[in-house]
């Protein structure tokens, strides 16, 4: 475990230096404390501990057996599929393309799992044992960041909790939580699956696919380009959909120039012609 960590922290345009110092036995002894006296008082005010949240769950079919099953068998499936992804499988030497198809498959597999226990793990979250732990560890933020001098951020847990929205606690317990805990900030670059397609170019430094010829084009699983918004591109680079209809800027069809068809028009009335009245001629008779 790191013993501190330092990091400079933007705040109304202007730049403060805090340091995550490694919690001290009395502090942590402070934070267990304090997350016992959390837990007691979510019990009393008929809060669920994680246990009891199981019982519930299953009571009302939120999760039960047949969903444990289907994580496991998720889970497994990701297992061998990753075994195949790094051996190849039935002995050949493995094309770069199955590779690729199957990185694909391990990328759908694991969102399938993550969608599964989202639920389950958001209902946690409201248990009792979820709010002692995430007291605890607030607990260890404020009484472990302090200024560059070495004076404390917060001179008090009650003056953290009311700063705990602010940038430099969220910088404080970001910085906890890696030395804790060892949370890696690329995660998802060590995936086996994304390692694989990392190490081949066959993706960018976000993860999105790209072509193996041109490392600035991006694909689709299957293979088509696409622009930054997931758009189909054409062989021009131009927004079509997927069966090549063109896609202006703003997503929509090019709209067609359209008779009006639905609108009665007023009929043209004729103009008749203006008539001259003409004088009677006056008839003179010679003398």
């Amino acid at each position: 475990m790191k013993k501190e960590m330092e990091k400079v922290v933007k705040v109304n345009d202007q730049e403060v230096t805090i340091v995550v110092r490694q919690p001290t036995n009395k502090v942590i002894k402070g934070s267990d404390a304090y997350k016992n006296k959390t837990w007691g008082k979510a019990i009393q005010d008929g809060m669920l501990t994680k246990k009891e949240l199981g019982v519930l769950m299953r009571q009302r079919g939120i999760w039960d057996e047949k969903k444990d099953k289907e994580e496991e068998q998720i889970s497994k499936r990701i297992a061998q599929l990753e075994r195949d992804l790094y051996h190849g499988k039935g002995g050949k030497k493995p094309k770069l393309s199955e590779g690729r198809d199957i990185a694909v498959q391990i990328r759908r597999e694991r969102l399938n799992l993550r969608d599964l226990i989202a639920e389950r793990i958001s209902l946690e979250e409201n248990t009792a044992d979820s709010l002692a732990d995430n007291a605890k560890f607030d607990y260890l933020v404020a009484h472990c960041t302090f200024h560059k001098n070495g004076s404390p951020v917060w001179q008090s847990f009650e003056e953290y909790d009311n700063q705990s929205a602010n940038e430099i606690a969220f910088a404080a317990g970001e910085m906890l939580g890696k030395m804790l805990y060892n949370l890696d900030t690329s995660f998802e670059k060590n995936l086996p699956e994304n390692k694989f397609l990392l190490n081949f170019g066959l993706v960018n430094d976000d993860l999105s696919l790209v072509d193996p010829n041109d490392p600035d084009q991006l694909i689709d699983t299957e293979g088509n380009k696409i622009d930054e918004n997931g758009y189909y591109l054409d062989e021009k680079g131009d927004r079509v959909d997927k069966n090549g209809f063109a896609i202006q800027e703003d997503g929509l069809y090019e709209l067609a120039d359209y008779d009006n068809d639905l609108v009665v028009k007023p009929k043209p009335t004729r103009k008749r012609k203006a008539t001259t009245k003409k004088e009677p001629v006056e008839e003179t008779t010679e003398s």
